[in-house]
């Protein structure tokens, strides 16, 4: 599954499976959360949502099944980080 980026309220990424209806969120503490039988609905309200800490305390966390997992078990691709600027200025040569 591949996750998105999120950074907002605590939440680095998360991701939707909707075959196996499982949503991953990962924490900015590197923590992993893994809610079960969710649908796609919820799913996408999540992942789209101004406040989504709020939102997973609420309307997931409270509802559905969750449980930590390792980083091997999301076996998801985890978002792309972005390289920082001086990475991209000494790159071009303008460092």
């Amino acid at each position: 599954m591949k996750r998105k980026p999120i950074h907002r309220g605590g939440i680095a990424s998360a991701g939707y499976d909707r075959t196996k209806r499982v949503l991953d969120v990962e924490f900015d503490t590197g923590r992993i959360l893994r809610a079960t039988n969710v649908g796609p609905e919820t799913a996408e309200r999540f992942l789209h949502s101004s406040a989504p800490h709020t939102y997973w305390k609420e309307e997931i966390e409270e509802v559905f099944s969750v449980h930590e997992i390792s980083a091997k078990e999301s076996d998801s691709e985890a978002p792309v980080e972005k390289k920082p600027i001086d990475e991209l200025k000494r790159l071009f040569g303008d460092l």
